[in-house]
C-alpha cells in the first residue's frame, strides 16, 4: 500500500512540475497585459488631457471672432485662425493614434472614447474648412451695409457671399456625418456633457447652412434683383379664427426693386367687400367647396377657411389683379408673429398708442374692439395702420439680422408664417423653408395629419381660445388618432357686440360661447374611421369631402364660457412606408401644445411637429 501511495505521489509531483511553468507563464502574460493596459491607460489619459487643452485653447480663441468681425480686423483674425487650426490639428492627430483606436473596442469605455474622437474630428473639419469663409460671410453681412436709407436691403453683400456658402455647407455636412453615429444615451454623463454641446451646434447649424446655400440665389431674385416684384402681405386676425390663423382683416401691397422695398397700397376686408361684393372670382373644385361655409370663396374674410395656402393666395390674386396689382407672391402673418418681430425691432406708435411686443396682440385683437363698441370700422382701420407701421419699422428700422432670423424661426415653428409665389422656382423656396402651407400629397417625407379650427359663430371670441393637439397610434391596427382640445377662457362681462357670438344662440349657446368648426384632414391615402362626438352640436354644419386629394371631415361644437371640449378623429393609414408624423393645426393667440405619442414611431419613425 505504501509503495503504491509513493508512486502516486511521484506522479502528482511530476504533473505539478509540468503544470506549474504553464501557470507561471499565463500569470506572467496576464501581468504583462495588465501592466501594459495600465501604462496604455495612463498614456491615453495623458493624451486625452492634451486633446482637452487643445480644444479649450481653440474655444477661447474662437470667442474673440465676433469682435474681430465687428472691427473688420482681418489680420488679427488670420493670426487667431492659424492658432486655432494648429490646436485642432494637433488634437485631431492625437485622436487618430493607435491608443484611441484600441480604446474604442474596450467594453463600457469604447463608445465614450469613440464619441470624443468623432467630435474632435468634426471640430477640426469646421475650423479647417468652415471658419475662413464664415469670417468673410459675417464681415459682408454687417448691419450697416445691409440696409438702404429709406427702406430695403442692399443685395450686394448677399451677392458677395454666394461663393462662400458652399464650402461652409460642405464642412458642416462632413462634420455632421462624423457625429451622426454617436449614441448619446450610451455615454457617461461627463462625456455627453462635453461632446453634446458640439453635436447640438452642428445638428442645428448644418440644416441652416444648407438651406442658405440652396435658397440664397433664388431669394435674391425674389428681392427684385432681376426685375421688380409685387407682393401682398396678409395679417390674419386670430380673434376670429380660421384654418391658417384668422380672418385676413388687413393687408398691404409692397413693391421690391433691387432690394428696395416700398409700401404701395393698403386694403382691408371691408374694402375688398365693397369692391367685389359676394361673388366667386376663382373656379374651385366642387369637392373643395363642399367642405366649407357657403361664403368661403365669395368673401375674402373666409378665404382662409382652407388650410391649403396656395388656394388662399390664388383667391386673393384673383381679386387684386382687378385692382391693378399683378402679384408675384402672397405672404401671411398674424399678431403673435408681429409680437416676435417687434421684440427685435422695438415698438411703433399708432394713433398715440405705443405698440410693442408685449401689447400688440391684446391691442389688435381685444382692446380696439372694446374701445369701439358700436362700429367695427375704427378697429379695422387701427389694424391696418398698425400693420403699415410695423412694415415701415421692418424696412427702415435698425435691428439685428440674426435676432430677426431667430424670431422668424420661432414664428415658422408656431405655424404663423405662410408664403406662396407665382414662379415654381420661388415656390420651391417656400417649400424648402416650410412656409408653403400646402396639403401634403404623399407620405414620403412626412405623414401629415391636419386638424384646424374655423369660427362658425361670427365673433371675435377666439381671443379667449386656447388649444392643444395630441396624436396617438395603434401600430397593430395601423391607425392614427388625432385630438384637439379647446378651452373658452373668457373672464370678463363687458364684451362688445363685435366680440360676442351672434350665431351660437341658434345652437343652444350664449353670446360668450364659441361655435368652432373642427376640420380634420387624414394623411394622404388614409380614410377616416370615426369622429367623437359623432355629429357635433350643429349637425347641419357637418361636412365630409376631399381637397387636394385628401379626405376631410368637419363637425361644429359649442365651447361655452369656462368650458373645455375635445374632438377626436381616428384614421386608417394606407399600406406602404410612411414618413415621420407631422401635425398641422390652426395657430391661436397662445401657443398650441402638440404631442405625438412614442408608439407612433413604430409606424412612421421619429415624429416631428
Amino acid at each position: 500500500m505504501s509503495h503504491h501511495m509513493a508512486d502516486l505521489g511521484v506522479r502528482e509531483e511530476r504533473k505539478r512540475r509540468r503544470v506549474w511553468p504553464w501557470v507561471v507563464g499565463v500569470l506572467g502574460v496576464l501581468l504583462a497585459v495588465l501592466v501594459g493596459l495600465l501604462f496604455a491607460g495612463l498614456a491615453l489619459a495623458s493624451e486625452a488631457m492634451e486633446v482637452r487643452d487643445d480644444l479649450e485653447l481653440a474655444q477661447s480663441q474662437l470667442a474673440t471672432v465676433p469682435d474681430l468681425v465687428s472691427s473688420g480686423d482681418a489680420a488679427t483674425f488670420d493670426a487667431r485662425a492659424a492658432e486655432v487650426l494648429e490646436a485642432t490639428t494637433r488634437a485631431d492627430q492625437t485622436v487618430q493614434g493607435p491608443l484611441w483606436e484600441f480604446a474604442t473596442w474596450i467594453p463600457w469605455v469604447g463608445q465614450n472614447v469613440a464619441a470624443v474622437r468623432s467630435t474632435t474630428e468634426a471640430t477640426h473639419i469646421l475650423v479647417r474648412d468652415a471658419l475662413p469663409p464664415s469670417f468673410a460671410v459675417l464681415s459682408a453681412l454687417k448691419p450697416e451695409t445691409l440696409r438702404f436709407e429709406g427702406g430695403g436691403f442692399n443685395l450686394e453683400p448677399f451677392r458677395q457671399i454666394l461663393a462662400e456658402l458652399p464650402p461652409i455647407d460642405a464642412a458642416f455636412a462632413s462634420a455632421q456625418a462624423k457625429v451622426a453615429t454617436i449614441d448619446r444615451d450610451s455615454l457617461l454623463p461627463i462625456v455627453d456633457e462635453a461632446v453634446g454641446q458640439v453635436i447640438e451646434v452642428i445638428d442645428q447649424t448644418a440644416p441652416l447652412t444648407h438651406t442658405a446655400t440652396e435658397v440664397l440665389p433664388t431669394a435674391l431674385k425674389m428681392l427684385g434683383e432681376d426685375e421688380p416684384r409685387t407682393y401682398l402681405v396678409l395679417f390674419q386676425n386670430n380673434a376670429e379664427i380660421r384654418a391658417t390663423g384668422g380672418i385676413p382683416a388687413a393687408s398691404v401691397f409692397i413693391r421690391v426693386d433691387a432690394g428696395r422695398i416700398e409700401l404701395i397700397g393698403i386694403a382691408g376686408s371691408a374694402q375688398y367687400q365693397s369692391l367685389f361684393g359676394y361673388r366667386q372670382h376663382l373656379d374651385l373644385p366642387a369637392e373643395t367647396l363642399a367642405l366649407y361655409d357657403p361664403e368661403f370663396a365669395i368673401n375674402s374674410q373666409n378665404y382662409t377657411r382652407t388650410p391649403h395656402f396656395p388656394t388662399i393666395a390664388r383667391l386673393f390674386n384673383a381679386i387684386t389683379v382687378q385692382m391693378g396689382y399683378n402679384l408675384d407672391g402672397v405672404l401671411s402673418l398674424d399678431p403673435v408673429a408681429l409680437s416676435h418681430m417687434l421684440a427685435v425691432t422695438g415698438p411703433v406708435n399708432v394713433d398715440g398708442i405705443e405698440i410693442n411686443s408685449e401689447n400688440v396682440v391684446r391691442e389688435l385683437l381685444s382692446e380696439t374692439y372694446l374701445r369701439n363698441p358700436g362700429d367695427q370700422a375704427p378697429a379695422d382701420a387701427f389694424f391696418e395702420a398698425t400693420s403699415a407701421a410695423v412694415f415701415a419699422k421692418l424696412t427702415t428700422g435698425r435691428w439685428d439680422l440674426m435676432n430677426m432670423l431667430a424670431a422668424i424661426e420661432v414664428i415658422n415653428s408656431e405655424q404663423r408664417l405662410y408664403g406662396w409665389f407665382s414662379r415654381e422656382e420661388e415656390q420651391s423656396v417656400a417649400r424648402e423653408l416650410g412656409i408653403d402651407g400646402e396639403l401634403a400629397q404623399d407620405n414620403t417625407e412626412q405623414t401629415q395629419v391636419g386638424i384646424f379650427l374655423n369660427d362658425a359663430s361670427v365673433s371675435k371670441m377666439e381671443y379667449y381660445l386656447t388649444s392643444s393637439v395630441a396624436v396617438t397610434c395603434d401600430p397593430a391596427a395601423r391607425t392614427v388618432t388625432t385630438s384637439v382640445t379647446m378651452t373658452n377662457s373668457v373672464d370678463r362681462d363687458d364684451l362688445t357686440f363685435h366680440i360676442l357670438s351672434r350665431r351660437t344662440p341658434t345652437y343652444g349657446g350664449t353670446g360668450t360661447s364659441m361655435l368652432l368648426d373642427v376640420l380634420y384632414f387624414a394623411p394622404p391615402g388614409a380614410s377616416i374611421l370615426s369622429v367623437d362626438p359623432a355629429i357635433g352640436d350643429a349637425p347641419d354644419l357637418s361636412r365630409t369631402s376631399t381637397e387636394e386629394g385628401r379626405t376631410a371631415q368637419s363637425i361644429s361644437v359649442l365651447v361655452n364660457q369656462g368650458e373645455t371640449r375635445t374632438v377626436t378623429y381616428v384614421s386608417q393609414l394606407p399600406e406602404g412606408d410612411l414618413g415621420p408624423l407631422a401635425v398641422r393645426y390652426s395657430p391661436t393667440v397662445t401657443d398650441t401644445a402638440v404631442t405625438i405619442a412614442p408608439e407612433c414611431v413604430a409606424l412612421t419613425g421619429d415624429g416631428q411637429l
